[in-house]
């Protein structure tokens, strides 16, 4: 004598043998990707170089130059007949540690080594890195 099985039973194997497929082709490892693919391979970009700090060995003529704001005083220094007041687009790996600071009219300046002079620099306080980190001290 066979047993047979209630219609809810049944019906609930054949759902779970309907449902056993799915889970497999979930379970499959993902598809392997060409090198190209791969992000490892994808090079890094480099990261992008700091952008030129201008200085002035004074302070009086780093105030004049930059009445303009930053983009009126790098188009004043990239012009070779403007009258340049001393100042100069230093590279930060010139740049060294915060020698000197000063405070006039409500803005704060700080006078950086710069590398092969004796002579600081005048920055805004905030233009460089924390104690020369990114320079040549």
């Amino acid at each position: 004598m066979k047993r047979r099985l209630p219609r809810s039973a049944a019906a609930l194997l054949a759902c779970a043998a309907l449902a056993l497929p799915a889970t497999l082709v979930r379970a499959q490892p993902a598809p392997k990707l060409r090198p190209a693919e791969r992000p490892a391979d994808r090079p890094a970009k480099p990261p992008a170089p700091a952008a030129p700090v201008i200085g002035c060995p004074s302070l009086a003529n780093y105030r004049m130059l930059m009445q303009g704001g930053p983009a009126a005083a790098a188009a004043t220094l990239a012009d070779p007949k403007a009258d340049h007041l001393g100042c100069a687009s230093l590279p930060r790996a010139r740049i060294g540690a915060v020698v000197d600071k000063v405070s006039l009219g409500g803005h704060s300046y700080d006078c950086a080594a710069v590398k092969d002079t004796t002579v600081c620099h005048w920055v805004e306080t905030g233009t460089l890195p924390g104690a020369g980190e990114e320079g040549w001290r």
